[in-house]
């Protein structure tokens, strides 16, 4: 537990950071000033401990502590709950034979998939196993005949598939809710069938939140009005749940529609593969009879696994992971309000939320893919602009159907990827196909035999017949990086990549609307220096640079064009525990790709690698119109020189306008907090006014006064206008002096920025080479001769690469799935900014407010401020990289080192002993904080036991087991030393997987 200043709610930490063994460990000081005392540094954000999870045998509400998702930016704690990775496929028959054998045989498939599954730790409790089919309108209709209900047909009904709550009263609370929702679009309930189940065949740990399982039997209407009637029932039903779910917590997640469609039904659970026939009587029943089926089974990745989000979904399957999930679903909150189709009738508000942060990256994937459906857009099509191939450089896809790279180029202005590794099988009752990602990360065969079935799985084998049907086998293949197939279940028309792709690519004109669309290429950078020398050192220190990050970082990249190399890990202070002053992006850690998600190499793998960017007003997803409905720029990279800016403000119809971003620095209370609510208004009263392109600018011509954080800026415009509405009619560029290296432009892009222009950094470079410690190494022969331009390239070049190495550790292609996703987590960031600014970022131990972020971005002029009337030779150092006598600290330090060698007696000396250890832990105990682990302290009231108690090493040993790790995450020599000494102390070694 944190110790009590640490952990109260509103208390802060001074100089006192711990206290460890008694003692107090200060914090060092810096200019004179304690950073501690000036700033509160450190306060929780959380109230509460979270409560022990339930036993076996309750029942338990999922959604009793968090309430239902009401809209707007998504919450990053909710969706690292939610990740999948899981085994699919399908079968199908092209005649239009309905069979109970297509039935068996999925069930049989199913349950060769269950390695691709997981347990819970009752070891029988899937992660979830189902299926996807027509409705079986024989069963249903003879059930029908049997019971009296009238009226139910083929064409003319469809069937829910409902998941009700344990709760009676809520169980009939749900079923009214559904029934009334159903009426209201002007349908029939013809009446509720109870699923009969077999519920011995459920694991422990799943019977304690096993549904009531009934079906909703519904007429009234046809065709495609049916289908979308239904979905708009479903919808507001879903949204009445959420209304009642203060009244009756739980009700709003307990409550679910697998499927309600006249085409479709969904049969799943939280199941293992092998048993879902036998838990669902229906699927032994001879007259089940389907011309199709999809199977799933689900690997749930960092959850508690939940009925509902067993697979399939209502439209498609997903074996993978959705990397860019957060960013995907805070774009679509922000395209909400302009996505309309006539279709609709103006009810589109009804539809919204699309998506939901709490259920899992494949959920949400099937809730937008439904409505592109639904709204009338071709499934193929659908597919293809949700999860698009890599199309540029692509020698097979320009030699064979070319005109698809238009579709895509058209596209991805408008609707970021859905990235990462994806095997999708999908259908609308009508079209069925499958897709694989743009890299290709998932296996997926398909092959057709003779009496013209159709077979998809992600390995083979699954029938066990691959000997016995070879001789009926004419067809057979394997899907590529970002190919799909394509079966019409009504005409019998079977497609592969390069028919659909040349179908949905000559569907509409795309190479005439882009036309208008201006491809801005590269502008030549300034050949000379744009300011004195006094004035950028005065530049450099108010932004917040060290002469460690002009020499090591910025004059590095300018002469390489490629980053500096690091060490692994930072032994310094984080920047909450820091005594010195940090720049805003130090707060913000990469998250990174986890589990089932192979890195991206930037390098062997650039392919399929983007970061192109648009800028504009984004138009209607679901109803686009031509050139108006994308935006008016491209752009090969994010990162622009002056220039570039200038031509993006020369845009005509682009509209730009430049927005200071100052605040007036009189170091009141609030300060800051009222230059965020101007900057914001402006830039909502620009966007209001037609402007496409807000420039929020740092640079001192264009404002006075102290600059605004540029993370900050961009982070608040950027939420604002999600806000208010028009985020999609506007693009935000950036202008900023602090952003210097490839975080810092990662961080701005990823909160919302579609370009930034490094000018300060920019204008170091100029300056670097105009100096003449480089024209003298130039003359000397000690570095290329390069002109001031050539060193502004390979500064641009450096944070390219930079980019695309952070894209590739979270499996992200493309920077437009980057782009406003928030992969970040903080640390020592307080509500107030991530209320302002960062919305749904993950801040655990809270921090910052704004005045406190204004005091510090100001301690960076004063340090740097030599005596009075004394002008500025240079930057300060602040040893953040380095140890240096003074400066920093680093938990890696020379004196530690020096005692940690005389206490084991390294090189033999016979200088170890007790005394020698005593030393060196006297020193770690009593050394500054470096971590958020050095402030906890442990705490206890229990009185100790007897070591007689406690089982011997040899013993405990034997139950160390190594996690499996694949070979291409560790290396061989890795794999092999820990195997050898995990079997020495006689533990578990873990032989590793996929390598």
């Amino acid at each position: 537990r944190a110790s009590a200043a640490a952990r109260s709610h509103r208390g802060d930490v001074r100089t006192t950071v711990r206290a460890v063994g008694g003692k107090t460990a200060v914090q060092p000081s810096f200019m004179g000033l304690r950073k501690s005392q000036a700033l509160p540094r450190f306060r929780s954000a959380v109230v509460a401990a979270p409560s022990a999870a339930p036993r076996a045998g309750t029942v338990v509400p999922a959604a009793i502590a968090r309430a239902p998702y009401q809209g707007g930016a998504v919450d990053l704690s909710q969706i690292l709950e939610e990740r999948d990775a899981c085994g699919v496929g399908f079968i199908a028959s092209l005649k239009g034979e309905r069979t109970h054998k297509t039935i068996t045989d999925s069930l049989t498939a199913l349950g060769c998939m269950e390695h691709r599954g997981a347990c819970s730790a009752d070891d029988d409790s899937g992660d979830g196993a189902g299926i996807m089919c027509n409705v079986p309108w024989k069963m249903l209709g003879k059930y029908c005949e049997e019971t009296g209900i009238a009226g139910f047909e083929e064409g003319k009904s469809g069937v829910g598939m409902v998941f009700l709550p344990q709760d009676k009263a809520q169980a009939a609370k749900s079923r009214e809710t559904l029934e009334a929702s159903i009426k209201a679009e002007g349908l029939t309930v013809l009446g509720w069938r109870a699923v009969p189940v077999n519920k011995d065949v459920v694991g422990r740990m799943a019977k304690d939140t096993e549904p009531v399982i009934e079906q909703v039997l519904v007429g009234g209407a046809e065709g495609d009005e049916l289908e979308r009637k239904l979905y708009v029932a479903r919808k507001t039903a879903e949204k009445a749940a959420a209304g009642l779910d203060a009244e009756m917590p739980g009700i709003a997640e307990n409550f679910y529609v697998c499927t309600m469609s006249g085409r479709t039904i969904v049969y799943k659970g939280m199941l293992r593969s092998a048993v879902v026939g036998a838990f669902y009587l229906d699927l032994q029943d001879e007259d089940f009879e389907a011309q199709f089926c999809i199977y799933h089974r689900r690997f749930s990745t960092n959850t508690v696994p939940k009925w509902p989000l067993a697979q399939p979904m209502r439209f498609l399957g997903h074996n993978g992971e959705i990397n860019t999930l957060q960013g995907n679903l805070n774009w679509m909150a922000s395209k909400e309000a302009d996505m309309t189709h006539p279709v609709w009738e103006g009810r589109e508000a009804e539809l919204r939320p699309i998506c939901n942060p709490a259920a899992s990256d494949s959920a949400n994937l099937d809730r937008v893919a439904e409505l592109l459906v639904k709204s009338g857009r071709p499934v193929a099509e659908t597919m293809m602009l949700l999860v698009p191939e890599a199309y540029r450089n692509h020698p097979e896809l320009d030699a064979t159907y070319p005109e698809v790279e238009k579709f895509y180029d058209y596209f991805a202005g408008m609707q970021e990827a859905w990235d990462g590794p994806a095997l999708l099988v999908f259908t609308d009752g009508k079209k069925l196909g499958c897709r694989l990602d743009r890299n290709g990360l998932r296996p997926a065969r398909f092959w057709r035999t003779a009496d013209d079935y159709i077979y998809v799985a992600s390995e083979v084998g699954v029938l066990g017949d691959v000997i016995s049907n070879a001789k009926n086998i004419v067809a057979k293949g394997r899907l590529g990086p970002g190919q799909m197939i394509q079966a019409d279940l009504e005409s019998g028309e079977f497609m592969e990549n390069t028919e659909v792709a040349k179908a949905v690519a000559a569907r509409c004109d795309y190479e005439s609307w882009l036309k208008d669309i201006n491809f801005l290429p590269t502008a030549e950078p300034a050949a000379a220096p744009k300011m004195d020398a006094m004035e950028l050192i005065t530049a450099q220190a108010t932004a917040g640079f060290a002469a460690e990050d002009v020499s090591m970082i910025i004059e590095s990249m300018a002469q390489t064009g490629g980053e500096p190399t690091w060490s692994m890990g930072d032994d310094t202070p984080m920047p909450v525990l820091s005594g010195r002053p940090h720049l805003l992006y130090d707060y913000f850690k990469q998250r990174f790709a986890q589990v089932t998600n192979p890195a991206i190499d930037p390098l062997r793998e650039g392919l399929v690698m983007s970061l192109e960017m648009t800028i504009g007003a984004k138009g209607n997803l679901l109803n686009n119109d031509g050139a108006k409905d994308i935006p008016a720029v491209s752009i090969k990279s994010p990162v622009l020189f002056d220039e570039d800016v200038d031509a993006v403000m020369a845009v005509e119809g682009l509209n730009a306008k430049r927005v200071p971003a100052f605040y007036v620095d009189d170091g009141s209370k609030g300060a800051l907090k009222t230059g965020l609510e101007t900057l914001c208004a402006e830039a909502e009263k620009a966007v209001k006014a037609g402007c496409q392109c807000v420039v929020l600018s740092d640079k001192p011509a264009f404002g006075s006064g102290a600059a605004i954080p540029s993370l900050l800026a961009v982070g608040a415009v950027h939420h604002h206008l999600i806000k208010v509405g028009l985020r999609t009619r506007a693009s935000i560029v950036v202008e900023s002096a602090s952003a210097f290296s490839t975080h810092h432009v990662a961080c701005l892009v990823g909160y919302g920025a579609s370009a930034v222009n490094p000018w300060l950094g920019l204008e170091t470079c100029r300056q670097w080479r105009a100096s003449k410690k480089v024209e003298n190494a130039i003359e000397r022969g000690k570095m290329p001769n390069m002109s001031v331009a050539d060193v502004q390239r390979n500064f641009k070049a450096a944070l390219n690469a930079g980019l695309k190495k952070i894209l590739s550790k979270m499996g992200i292609s493309l920077l437009t799935s980057y782009h406003g996703a928030q992969i970040f987590e903080c640390y020592g960031i307080g509500p107030e900014l991530i209320d302002v600014a960062f919305k749904g970022t993950v801040s655990r131990v809270g921090g910052l407010n704004l005045d406190e972020l204004a005091a510090e971005t100001a301690m960076f002029a004063s340090s740097n401020a030599g005596a009075e009337g004394e002008a500025i030779s240079d930057v300060a150092a602040r040893g953040m990289f380095q140890v240096k006598p003074g400066l920093e600290y680093h938990a890696n330090n020379q004196e530690m080192s020096k005692l940690l060698h005389k206490a084991v007696d390294l090189g033999g000396k016979g200088e170890g002993s007790a005394d020698a250890y005593k030393l060196y832990e006297e020193h770690r105990n009593e050394r500054p904080a470096t971590s958020l682990r050095d402030m906890l302290v442990i705490e206890s009231d229990r009185k100790p036991i007897d070591i007689d108690e406690v089982e011997s090493v040899a013993d405990i040993c034997e139950r160390f087991c190594t996690g499996g790790m694949s070979l291409g995450a560790i290396s061989r020599e890795c794999h092999e030393a820990i195997a050898i000494a995990v079997n020495r102390i006689g533990g578990g070694s873990n032989s590793g997987e996929g390598g």
